[in-house]
């Protein structure tokens, strides 16, 4: 497979929208299906960064400002996982944020759409030179996951 490149865009279409949606219900535990759009509504500001494959999104990053943070998040297709893409993705967030922040589940307890543990991201934002702000957790019934932190 050819590495995609990355297109960035202010605003999504329908159908962008619906993949991402897809996508995110198909990698993100089952508890926060079909969340996507009120991620959307709740945000400002928003950039999306797309790689697409014959014109299907296999990985999506964000950008936007919450609650006086700029903030992100990413998913990459389990199909295209361990290719870089997700590197490639948090490289060019880096590149172009000089500080960021997310919150990322770090259990393994949580089941995704296709009955498989979701499995924490916490090994990859480390790797990624992110801090682990241990002290901001939120626990809520869908939900348990701790704050990270990139730059400055």
């Amino acid at each position: 497979m050819q590495i995609p490149t990355i297109s960035k865009q202010k605003e999504l279409s329908s159908k962008q929208i619906s993949e991402i949606n897809s996508l995110w219900n198909e990698e993100y535990p089952i508890n926060l299906k079909d969340r996507l759009s009120i991620l959307l509504a709740e945000t400002k500001n928003n950039t999306h960064y797309l790689m697409e494959e014959n014109n299907e999104i296999i990985a999506w990053a964000i950008i936007f400002d919450s609650q006086n943070e700029v903030r992100f998040s990413i998913i990459v297709s389990s199909r295209f996982k361990n290719l870089g893409l997700g590197t490639i993705l948090m490289d060019r967030l880096k590149l172009e944020n000089p500080e960021f922040y997310g919150w990322v589940i770090d259990n393994n307890n949580d089941l995704k759409n296709n009955g498989e543990n979701y499995l924490t991201p916490i090994p990859f934002y480390l790797k990624h030179g992110f801090e682990i702000l241990t002290e901001q957790r939120l626990e809520t019934p869908i939900i348990s996951c701790v704050k990270i932190k990139w730059g400055k």
